[in-house]
């Protein structure tokens, strides 16, 4: 029990981290260039810390919720420079429609 909430509290710090910040805010920028600003589709995301865990095939699995209520699944992993990456990803269909894609 004690390794689990150490694990627990050892992912918390990663995604409270500036680097996982930037990673996921470059990272949205890329799929909507004016996110997290007034103009942009994307307007706000959410880190759902209770659901972090880490993928079996490497790095750490984040869900985000975007807009308040769209829940965003990734794959996030450190490179050997030390920042963050997002590896993959599922966009839900109302995010996809917001986006504009098909």
């Amino acid at each position: 029990m004690l390794n689990s909430r150490s694990e627990k509290e050892e992912m918390i710090q990663i995604v409270e981290s500036k680097k996982m910040k930037k990673a996921l805010e470059n990272f949205l920028k890329g799929l909507d260039s004016k996110a997290l600003t007034p103009e942009g589709k994307i307007k706000s995301y959410e880190i759902q810390k209770d659901k972090l865990d880490y993928n079996p095939m490497g790095g750490l699995n984040v869900y985000i919720i975007i807009n308040g209520n769209e829940v965003f699944d990734m794959t996030v992993q450190e490179e050997d420079t030390g920042e963050y990456e997002v590896l993959s990803y599922g966009i839900p269909q109302e995010l996809s429609e917001l986006l504009g894609e098909d």
